[in-house]
């Protein structure tokens, strides 16, 4: 629906808002009564580029495109209870160190992007190219243990591309016991990366982008692991990988 301050007249309406889409330029501000919307689910901001900061958002949020909001540099809310499906900030140049640390931090079920030029500090192991080796400690790996890990890529575009190449883009990530080769199951494989930062790829200042997800992996017989990560376009390719301690919890026996 269309944005609207008269919407702060009319609360009534505010339990039956599921989906806003907000592309005004004109956009300064988003009112604090969006943290009303308790069924907001999808929030939609792309071009709004007069746009600076983000209010507290409701908890319902798992979808938050705020694609070339170029004046976009604070997010005023914390997600603490809420578990993100994608978090898109492709051309948000002018977010500042707090709200880029807010989305790194943020559990997503698929991803998290936004610009950046190196794999962040935070990131535990990390490594330049494509793939890094990790000894894990304190893992007891007689027991069926499951792992779930957070990555970071960092995307680089080629300078042979072309304008115009809509595809989808997919990474990938292997996993190897780094002692015998073997490979190490993980879930899921492949993540499919926003077709938003290839429509933009031919533009110089969007070399680089941060590509966040999460998965899980069950260590089999070792706690020395190599991860591989990939990108299926011969546009983009990983010029650093990092990840972040795993968290580790055991399943239990009825296998839940």
């Amino acid at each position: 629906m269309t944005y609207s301050e008269s919407l702060g007249e009319s609360p009534h309406v505010f339990d039956c808002i599921t989906e806003l889409h907000l592309s005004d330029t004109r956009i300064q501000e988003i009112s604090v009564w969006i943290k009303e919307m308790s069924r907001l689910h999808k929030l939609v901001i792309k071009g709004c580029t007069k746009l600076v900061s983000l209010p507290q958002l409701p908890d319902s949020i798992a979808f938050l495109d705020a694609e070339n909001c170029e004046s976009l540099e604070r997010l005023d809310y914390s997600f603490h209870n809420t578990k993100f499906i994608d978090l898109n900030f492709v051309k948000c140049f002018k977010l500042n160190q707090e709200a880029r640390d807010l989305i790194v931090r943020t559990p997503t079920c698929r991803f998290a992007l936004l610009p950046g030029q190196k794999v962040p500090p935070k990131f535990t192991y990390r490594a330049t190219g494509s793939s890094l080796s990790v000894k894990l400690n304190g893992i007891d790996t007689h027991f069926p243990t499951s792992l779930r890990f957070k990555a970071c890529v960092l995307l680089v575009n080629k300078d042979n591309v072309e304008a115009g190449q809509w595809n989808v883009m997919e990474v990938f990530v292997r996993i190897k016991d780094e002692k015998n080769g073997v490979g190490v199951m993980c879930r899921p494989k492949n993540y499919h990366l926003l077709p938003a930062l290839l429509r933009y790829m031919f533009t110089p200042r969007l070399n680089e982008h941060l590509y966040i997800f999460e998965f899980d992996n069950k260590v089999m017989s070792s706690s020395e692991l190599l991860f591989e990560f990939e990108v299926h376009n011969d546009k983009w390719e990983i010029g650093e990988c990092g990840l972040l301690a795993p968290t580790v919890w055991v399943p239990r026996y009825d296998g839940s």
